[in-house]
């Protein structure tokens, strides 16, 4: 008996597995990874925190993990029509219906058995839940643990009163309601039932959303209202679940209409959250989609991922499987079934290999008398003898010429190299000379090229430095939600705006330079952040410099001619190409001239002469982070991705320039007066670390993607710091500028990791 049991038990795991398996994997994708990624713990955290708007948000993030879990349990009855309409088949949709409760409440259909699916419909919101008591409670695991037996002795609960005849009051009553109906008015009254369920759930919604407001100002009441409302929530939507399994036998016609309403009503609230969240990213409209939680974002999309899958591919098969079935029913075109299977796999095809978006990197038409091109950049020693000649007052003095270099690391990089720089000019500037003014090259990748360029508009637009004021600015520019632009632009916008500049460009004629992408939006964002940190400035000015000709800070016009302008720092652009693994740099001056990288710049104007490059668009191909941005594509050079996947310290070019002007300066020998070369490496880890020893681990396939992640961040990194390191040498110097306390490595980062990041750097002398 107990083996037959046990037979039973793994034959309908397996089932309701084979059946399942594309849903469950899908929607427990997000909270998985919030679960395994620190990152995920620390998005859960900043649901506590006031800037993120978590009265807001905590409802939303209900309300999404509710639709997530209907698209996994809700019976797809507008998949019938659909299917009655592509197959012209005259059968009794309820009688369709009634082999889907079956399958769908776990019931025995021709002998394949399956659990009940509410049981896995909530699983990916119980996952949340634990990672949000995790997250709030690291150290004390047990409350985790805690919860989720709290959680499932609430749902044994719950079977143990349905069993004893016992179900909520108010359910039945709402259900009796419509229950009672003649046929005529069935449709009217299963409409009205599930509209008292839709707003007994939106009051819901808004007790929790009064309750967040109220605490808005305490980060324990939020993190509280987060687990206790999630729970609550798990309970209710698993209460209604089995409420709805237990009467969807007994009155087949009432509970027809009710799972068409509440089908239609789920997948119209998706389709309006969707359409909602394309206009905030795409208008700004009603509001900025940097005001939503990331995991609203996904959660979200992945639900309009999954009632468009069950309606329009699964429940085709599975609705053609249970009419085949009827003792009545003409068996089903046989090419239907494949038919249905080649669209997945079309829309599998281009979603992951071939995007309706083909990313092309922004640009901007200029007339041919007003563009700029590569042509013009001095080549770099060149360069260096002007910018020298500018800078020396007295020969006697010896010039200290600085060059500069920036570690990747997302918005923690960013805020670090802006912070470095403002601070070291602090320290090392005299009354005759000013740290700035002396720094000849920047050389970044990934996040610090962002802290970079917020650094050199400061520079160029003569933002006055203060330093009471740095903390303060860097939270306004980079503790703000980065990140949900960017996951809604990789499931659902970047292909909204791929079709869009495809179907409507072309046929009026306005076909525009490049599609917009996530990358396009994230640059919007960064400027709206620096304006939003420097109020003092004009918006004109501000895109003056971030949204012109990349080269246009370095060139000053004059009555007949272009003057190469040496009062900012040469700033190297540092990516990496997708299809040839090589360095690319944008670069100021003549990169051919001194570097074995590719020249991005050249190859740009080469084959757009009449186009300008705005400066945000190469920054942003420095920092073209895995899924997170998109990899623009750069005539003649290939696809952009993020600089650190190639070198993460921005070293490496810092050493060309760095080698090429020792070479100069040796060959000078008779100038009247000195120079010494200073390399800086701001670096936000601890670089000098002593490596631990590596302990044996059993051989594994995943060897090779362990190599191919470490080999550009503990190799070519490591090599690239530590090469510099050895191959300055008397009468130059280089030395680091590290961050020393942990921060996390994000593009969401919290305030009070800005305030960490500000008392290292106090604290550093």
């Amino acid at each position: 008996m107990k083996t037959k049991t046990c037979y039973g038990f793994l034959l309908k795991l397996y089932n309701t597995i084979k059946l399942n398996l594309f849903y469950i994997l899908l929607s427990l994708l997000v909270p998985v990874i919030l679960w395994k990624v620190q990152v995920g713990r620390d998005i859960v955290v900043s649901l506590a925190e006031r800037p993120q708007h978590g009265y807001v948000n905590i409802p939303l993030l209900i309300a999404s993990f509710s639709l997530l879990a209907l698209s996994n349990w809700a019976i797809p009855v507008l998949a019938i029509d659909l299917w009655r309409a592509a197959t012209r088949r005259p059968v009794n949709s309820q009688s369709l219906y009634t082999g889907l409760i079956a399958l769908y409440n776990g019931d025995s259909v021709e002998g394949k058995q399956q659990f009940p699916i509410r049981y896995f419909a909530s699983l990916p919101w119980v996952v949340f839940l634990y990672v949000a008591v995790t997250a709030f409670f690291p150290t004390q695991t047990f409350v985790g643990i805690g919860t989720l037996i709290l959680l499932i002795a609430g749902i044994f609960l719950l079977d143990w009163q349905y069993r004893k005849k016992r179900v909520p009051r108010l359910f039945q009553r709402l259900w009796d309601n419509a229950a009672d109906a003649n046929t005529g008015a069935i449709r009217s009254k299963a409409l009205r039932y599930v509209a008292s369920m839709t707003a007994l759930f939106l009051l819901f919604l808004a007790l929790i959303g009064f309750i967040g407001y109220v605490l808005r100002s305490s980060h324990a009441g939020l993190a509280v209202l987060v687990i206790g409302a999630n729970f609550i929530g798990i309970l209710a939507n698993y209460a209604y679940m089995k409420f709805a399994e237990n009467v969807d036998v007994k009155n087949t016609g009432v509970s027809y209409y009710v799972s068409k309403y509440i089908h239609i009503c789920s997948l119209s609230c998706t389709l309006l959250l969707a359409v909602l969240l394309q206009s905030c990213n795409g208008g700004g409209w009603p509001i900025e989609i940097g005001f939503f939680s990331p995991i609203f974002i996904l959660i979200t999309a992945i639900s309009l991922f999954l009632f468009l899958a069950d309606v329009l591919i699964t429940a085709q098969l599975t609705i053609t499987w249970v009419y085949n079935g009827l003792p009545s029913g003409k068996p089903v075109w046989v090419w239907y079934n494949p038919l249905i299977r080649l669209f997945a796999l079309g829309f599998v095809f281009l979603f992951f290999f071939n995007s309706v978006n083909s990313h092309r990197i922004r640009k901007q038409f200029v007339q041919p008398s007003q563009a700029l091109t590569a042509d013009m950049r001095p080549p770099l020693t060149a360069y260096f003898d002007r910018w020298v000649q500018d800078r020396i007052t007295d020969t006697r003095d010896t010039l200290d010429v600085y060059l500069v270099s920036g570690q990747g690391g997302g918005s923690r990089a960013a805020v670090w190299f802006f912070m470095a720089m403002n601070y070291l000019d602090s320290l090392k500037s005299t009354s005759s000379s000013r740290f700035e003014e002396n720094v000849f090259s920047i050389s970044t990748v990934s996040g610090s090229t962002s802290g970079a360029a917020m650094y050199l508009a400061d520079r160029y637009l003569k933002v006055p430095a203060q330093s009471a004021s740095v903390a303060p600015r860097m939270k306004i520019l980079y503790a703000r939600n980065y990140l949900s632009s960017s996951f809604w632009g990789a499931l659902i916008g970047d292909g909204f705006e791929g079709v869009s500049y495809e179907l409507f460009s072309r046929p009026w004629g306005t076909r525009k330079a490049f599609p917009k992408d996530r990358n396009y939006y994230f640059q919007q964002e960064e400027i709206q952040g620096y304006a939003a940190a420097t109020p003092s400035l004009e918006r004109e000015a501000i895109n003056d410099f971030f949204k012109t000709d990349y080269l246009k800070p370095y060139v000053v016009p004059t009555s007949d001619s272009l003057k190469f302008n040496t009062a900012l720092p040469l700033f190297f652009i540092n990516s990496a190409i997708v299809e040839t693994g090589q360095r690319g740099v944008f670069a100021p001056v003549n990169l051919s001239s001194f570097s074995l990288g590719t020249d991005l710049y050249a190859l740009f104007k080469r084959y757009n002469p009449t186009y300008n490059i705005p400066l945000i668009a190469c920054v942003n191909q420095s920092q073209a982070f895995p899924v997170i941005n998109a990899y623009n594509y750069l005539d003649g050079a290939g696809r952009l991705i993020d600089g650190g996947i190639y070198e993460n310290s921005g070293t490496a070019t810092t050493l060309e320039i760095y080698e090429t002007l020792r070479r100069h300066i040796n060959s000078k020998p008779d100038t009247p007066y000195k120079i010494r070369l200073v390399c800086i490496n701001i670096v936000n880890t601890n670089m000098d670390a002593a490596k631990d020893d590596v302990r044996f681990r059993p051989a594994s396939v995943l060897n090779t993607l362990t190599a191919a992640f470490q080999s550009p961040f503990g190799g070519h990194e490591q090599f690239s710091y530590r090469n510099i390191l050895r191959r300055v040498v008397a009468p130059d110097t280089a030395y680091s500028f590290p961050l020393d306390k942990p921060v996390p490595l994000t593009r969401m980062l919290p305030s009070a990791a800005i305030d960490t990041m500000y008392v290292s750097l106090r604290a550093m002398k």
